[in-house]
């Protein structure tokens, strides 16, 4: 299973607290859903979504052990 890091400040984390505690669930939880929640139907899709997160200095790629 892949690992992602994402750097958020203490304002986004009471935020994303606050979302989650309002579906009822924990911040991870939350968090997979979301992700889980992207329909991509070809790779033109997925790359179109990585471009719009090229160069965000809050994601982060922890490299393979």
């Amino acid at each position: 299973m892949s690992v992602l890091t994402v750097r958020i400040s203490d304002k986004e984390k009471a935020l994303l607290a606050r979302r989650a505690k309002a579906a009822g669930m924990s911040s991870g939880a939350y968090v997979r859903e979301l992700i889980s929640s992207r329909q991509f139907v070809t790779a033109a899709d997925l790359l179109a979504e990585m471009d719009s997160y090229m160069g965000n200095k809050g994601l982060r790629v922890r490299p393979r052990k």
